[in-house]
């Protein structure tokens, strides 16, 4: 019987299979430092909305209360003349759809805001495991919420710029009169914030291209 010459040993491969399926390859940014300041500013602007979306939610009656608000807020004459006629014409005719809209709008805005500045913080936590499921699930997850944050933001934004024209659209620069009160007013400062995000959003996005 003949048989086959064993191939030679230096001919066989030496290097053992991999093992666990085949890696799953992570972006360069999971191997990068997270953006403190921007992160920082996510979880502060959501933490605002979150709380002024459940505290809404909590009470139950906001919706039903918004055109009795808007109808003595629009009746003091301290607001702009072109928001009034946005108010009167379109929001208080439709006051039980708006409620609603201002209430889960704020939530979810102040979730998603919020679940960005977490994952961005906890992103370097998924380069240690780069050939684990659950890191891909989690930077999946991520990529998910760096793409929504900007949408959050500029909700927060139009948000925060209705509830300074509310307030009357008080002046944001030195006000001797208003010493003992005075301050920077929340809409406007949260207007202001989301821009900051959607700029900051925008060029990291651009730097880790």
């Amino acid at each position: 019987m003949i048989t086959q010459p064993n191939a030679p040993i230096e001919d066989r491969p030496t290097k053992a299979p991999a093992q666990g399926g085949p890696r799953v390859p992570l972006p360069r940014r999971a191997n990068r430092s997270p953006n403190l300041t921007l992160a920082g500013l996510q979880l502060l602007v959501g933490y605002a909305w979150l709380l002024a979306g459940v505290d809404k939610l909590l009470l139950g009656a906001f919706p039903a209360q918004l055109d009795g608000l808007l109808r003595t807020t629009t009746g003091g004459g301290h607001l702009p003349g072109f928001f009034v006629a946005l108010l009167r014409g379109l929001v208080m005719p439709n006051a039980i759809l708006f409620g609603s809209l201002i209430e889960w709008g704020e939530t979810l805005v102040g979730l998603g805001l919020m679940a960005a500045g977490l994952l961005a913080l906890l992103w370097p936590l998924a380069g240690r495991y780069p050939g684990d499921p659950l890191a891909a699930v989690f930077l999946f997850g991520t990529r998910l919420f760096e793409r929504l944050a900007p949408l959050a933001a500029i909700g927060t934004g139009l948000l925060g710029l209705s509830y300074f024209l509310l307030d009357g659209a008080p002046a944001p620069w030195f006000a001797p009169g208003i010493a003992f009160g005075g301050a920077i007013n929340t809409g406007l400062f949260l207007a202001a914030a989301s821009v900051i995000l959607v700029v900051s959003q925008f060029v990291q996005w651009r730097s880790s291209r």
